[in-house]
């Protein structure tokens, strides 16, 4: 081995972008590890490594989204978050600076191989079983029920007026409405109803913005993360819970500085009554505005102002203002259980069991810490383009939302 990584030791000098036609440098593992700083990051991705040390603050889908691959193998994260493979590629060979030496394993680690591989003969199948092609009319009649529900609300009100019963029934409706377009701006996130990318985030934009009162852009900033590192601690948001619970390495520190601020020993217990509420009403509100003011995105902030004029003006005649900011918190309350229980019912059982950041499963052995570390090949499964299918953090098969097309276990083999 010769070039940039010598054979016998570290990394050798920076040389730049391998030239065309010269033999690529080879690279150990070992040598690869180490460059993983903020200033200093490679990545592999089909056994060619790449200096993305510039170039990761331009990453369209953000430094800290790319950098969560650092020193490792990201191929099929990379397959996972791209439609045009081919298109994508152009722009890796400026960066490119070597590959993988012949005797290196694709992955860093013991990786279960074998469960790798079983993820990706399953994504294969469901390829060829057509189940990542959306039907645009499943949910046409979603965004058409939406917007339904929440005219039926307005009616209820100003039909029967604002009494105790009415008032339940439209913010039941309404709370329905709200969870509903959760799902939906998700599929659509996942640029998973039009065919085209720009479609998808247009529409996106309107059902997050207009209909949710959130930024489009925030939730797939924080999205994107936990898929491409599902249930890892310090780069899956949803796992980022402390002071109200500790995962992981944070509950080492605080015990270590003898933090006590609840009783964290009971917290899969009191989970569900304190986790739910906070969850919309408080650090989605904080953290969806805080993120619209830091990073400038004005227009997600003309779409989410648009939501609030929408509902108090509607509700302000019938409630006064006091009553309709009531029936607001009392709405956002009702949906963040559903959020809860869809996107982060797995942490009762992760506030117990999370693996620590430096111990991050890469593979090998059994049982949780195997499960977590197929999160990157299940995530493919969720691809860009896909009806609604995830399986990126459950093991059993799931039904495609868009083509209501269940896996048959058969997929699973023996």
């Amino acid at each position: 081995m010769g070039g940039v990584g010598e054979a016998g030791g570290g990394p050798g000098p920076r040389e730049g972008p391998a030239q065309l036609g010269a033999p690529l440098p080879t690279f150990r593992w070992e040598q690869i590890r180490s460059h993983n700083l903020p200033g200093d990051k490679w990545l592999v991705i089909e056994r060619r490594v790449y200096d993305i040390s510039r170039w990761a603050q331009r990453h369209p889908g953000g430094s800290r989204l790319i950098g969560h691959h650092g020193a490792e193998d990201a191929t099929d994260a990379f397959r996972a978050f791209h439609q045009d493979l081919d298109f994508v590629r152009k722009f890796l060979q400026p960066l490119l600076i070597g590959e993988l030496a012949p005797e290196e394993p694709s992955q860093d680690g013991p990786q279960n191989a074998q469960l790798i591989e079983d993820f990706r003969a399953l994504r294969q199948a469901a390829e060829e079983m057509k189940l990542f092609e959306a039907k645009p009319t499943f949910f046409a009649f979603l965004l058409g029920h939406i917007l339904a529900m929440e005219v039926l609300s307005w009616l209820i009100v100003y039909l029967l007026g604002p009494g105790w019963v009415p008032s339940t029934l439209a913010a039941l409706i309404l709370a329905v409405s709200q969870a509903q377009s959760w799902c939906l701006q998700h599929d659509l996130g996942h640029t998973s109803v039009f065919r085209k990318s720009r479609w998808n985030h247009l529409a996106q934009q309107f059902v997050m913005g207009q209909l949710k009162g959130f930024s489009a852009h925030w939730w797939n900033f924080r999205h994107f993360q936990h898929h491409a590192k599902p249930n890892i601690f310090h780069k899956d948001p949803d796992v980022t819970v402390a002071p109200i619970f500790l995962l992981g390495e944070s509950s080492i520190e605080y015990g270590k500085k003898k933090r006590r601020y609840l009783p964290y020993n009971h917290q899969h217990l009191y989970f569900f009554l304190i986790g739910p509420p906070l969850l919309t009403l408080v650090n989605f509100e904080v953290e969806n505005l805080a993120y619209m003011l830091v990073c400038l995105q004005w227009a997600d902030l003309l779409w989410a102002a648009s939501f609030y004029f929408r509902f108090f003006l509607s509700y302000i005649p019938f409630y006064g203002v006091p009553g309709a900011a009531i029936l607001y918190v009392v709405v956002r309350a009702s949906v963040s259980p559903s959020a809860e229980w869809g996107q982060q019912g797995r942490l009762p059982g992760l506030l117990r069991n999370l693996t620590r950041e430096e111990r991050e499963p890469r593979g090998g052995g059994s049982g949780e810490a195997a499960w977590l570390a197929s999160g990157p090949v299940g995530v493919c499964l969720h691809e860009q383009g896909s009806s609604g299918l995830s399986l990126a953090v459950n093991p059993a098969p799931l039904t495609s939302r868009g083509g209501l097309t269940a896996i048959p276990l058969s997929i699973w083999g023996s």
